[in-house]
């Protein structure tokens, strides 16, 4: 089956092997089952309060969040990749990686930091790291705001719509990232702030 064609800044789909629903054809098709999907993990984190049992922020936690999100879509959902890409951390250290970001995420929340810089930071921490072949972006959002959630918090409302596609958005989006690469946090701060007071 030939892929959908990708956005640039997602990481591209050159092998639908592993999809579970053999009638997409489009990327119409596969964004919109991958829309229902994720809807109904936000269901059940962002709806209300999830409790620290249902999101233990732990690494077979992560990798089961990811499964939920895409494991209707995709027979890899929730499985770390093999093969390099070209953004992320090599394969044999994403475990590492991602034990290492939970461990500083315990130290911003124990220093003090303020919540919505935790939730910034995670959010850039996990999508650097690329664990999975698709839905980084995505998962780690979602991430971010379950953590807000569990701390009493708002959620931002990304319009992922919009930063699923070529937009002025998107680019604004990928550009904070860069940004927060090289240490400065700031722009991605104030794009969840905007979404945030957005959504009120």
């Amino acid at each position: 089956m030939k892929p959908p064609p990708s956005t640039p800044g997602q990481t591209p789909l050159d092998d639908l092997s592993g999809l579970r629903i053999r009638s997409i054809r489009t990327a119409a098709q596969l964004n919109e089952a991958e829309a229902e999907n994720i809807r109904k993990a936000a269901m059940k984190y962002l709806v209300a309060r999830p409790s620290p049992r249902s999101a233990r922020f732990d690494v077979p936690w992560l990798l089961r969040l990811h499964a939920e999100m895409f494991g209707d879509v995709w027979e890899w959902a929730g499985t770390l990749r093999t093969r390099e890409t070209n953004i992320g951390s090599a394969p044999h250290q994403i475990e590492i990686d991602l034990h290492n970001l939970l461990a500083d995420l315990k130290a911003w929340e124990s220093s003090g930091m303020d919540l919505l810089e935790q939730a910034v930071r995670l959010h850039h921490g996990a999508v650097r790291i690329h664990p999975f072949l698709n839905g980084n972006g995505r998962w780690s959002r979602m991430l971010s705001n379950i953590w807000l959630m569990l701390h009493g918090s708002q959620a931002v409302e990304w319009p992922e719509a919009t930063i699923g596609a070529s937009s002025a958005v998107r680019d604004d989006y990928l550009a904070a990232v860069r940004t927060a690469d090289r240490g400065d946090y700031s722009p991605l701060i104030g794009m969840h702030r905007r979404y945030v007071n957005a959504a009120r």
